[in-house]
């Protein structure tokens, strides 16, 4: 019988999203890159205690984002915005709008989509506050979101909040799936209050999948899909 696990769909979904996002290439390269490392290398924006996304994780939220084209993604920890800009370049690129609200306790940045040639209409918020004040305000219009990306720690009051904001198609993506770091143990919070029982992990891509694009880099971002976004295929 075949047996699927949290490594083996990493593999699957990782070579899927590397080799259909081909094309993409020249735009992560001459749109996105340019606007991560001069973030990176600008002091104003940088803070002691916290560090930016590297460049497999920029790459996986790009390639991930763009499959899933949200028109409405959430993030909890804004940082420097470099993971907002990766996921509103890779959903920019369906030509759609899109829409982000992050959260940060001390966000670096007010303008996560600086120096992005998004379509028009496209607009990104930042909240400086708790994870719990952003799914307020989100819930208190009703809304749905399409993508969720969570780096920083969930609190337990965030979780009934998303309950009402998930959509059964939600993707969701943790950064800091390794060892104990955070994304296991928000990995394991979702998990016990069941929000998460329609969903499989998938484990950070591993390294040698990069090499697809002529990258020497890793991913510590994993991933929660929907099990209705997974089809079994002749082809």
């Amino acid at each position: 019988m075949l047996r699927l696990n949290a490594s083996s769909l990493s593999r699957a979904f990782g070579q899927q999203l590397l080799d259909e996002g081909a094309h993409l290439k020249p735009v992560f390269e001459q749109q996105l890159l340019p606007v991560i490392s001069a973030r990176l290398l600008d002091p104003s924006l940088q803070r002691s205690n916290s560090g930016s996304i590297g460049l497999g994780s920029a790459l996986s939220l790009f390639l991930a984002s763009h499959r899933r084209a949200p028109k409405l993604i959430a993030e909890v920890g804004t940082y420097i915005g470099n993971s907002a800009a990766a996921m509103g370049c890779g959903a920019g690129v369906a030509q759609q709008a899109v829409q982000l609200i992050t959260c940060d306790m001390n966000p670096c940045t007010q303008l996560p989509f600086k120096g992005l040639n998004l379509p028009e209409g496209s607009k990104a918020q930042v909240v400086q506050g708790t994870s719990t004040n952003m799914f307020e305000f989100l819930t208190s219009k009703g809304a749905k979101i399409d993508m969720l990306h969570i780096d920083g720690r969930l609190m337990k009051n965030d979780l009934k909040l998303l309950s009402q904001l998930l959509n059964p198609d939600t993707l969701i993506a943790l950064d800091d799936c390794e060892g104990d770091e955070k994304g296991h143990m928000n990995l394991d919070l979702l998990r016990r209050t069941g929000l998460i029982q329609n969903y499989v992990y998938v484990e950070p891509f591993p390294r040698e999948l990069f090499h697809r694009w002529g990258l020497e880099t890793r991913s510590v971002t994993g991933f929660l899909l929907p099990q209705i976004s997974i089809n079994f295929t002749r082809q």
